[in-house]
């Protein structure tokens, strides 16, 4: 089934792109498909949303279907969600 996941902020800088359709399996989870959005883009991105083990980095925030998610709960996909991932924007 198709995902699209939407990047935004430092997210999409790193990802390079505002957005991208993947294939996943049918029962795939949310903590699976960033994972692997991880891996596909590599030293960009990777860092950013897990700088140091598997856990998503606390100041990512994930939306599914413009509904806010949280990294610990278990979501498991299905094919009309978009999932998008915010990093916060901070500044003066």
């Amino acid at each position: 089934m198709k995902i699209i996941v939407e990047f935004t902020a430092q997210v999409k800088k790193a990802a390079g792109v505002s957005k991208e359709e993947f294939e996943v399996s049918e029962g795939t989870s949310l903590q699976e498909l960033l994972k692997e959005v991880a891996e596909q883009h590599g030293p960009s991105l990777k860092p950013i949303l897990f700088p140091d083990s598997d856990e998503l980095h606390p100041s990512i925030l994930l939306f599914v279907s413009s509904k806010q998610v949280m990294w610990d709960e278990p979501l498991t996909l299905e094919s009309h969600h978009v999932v998008t991932i915010l990093s916060p924007i901070s500044g003066g």
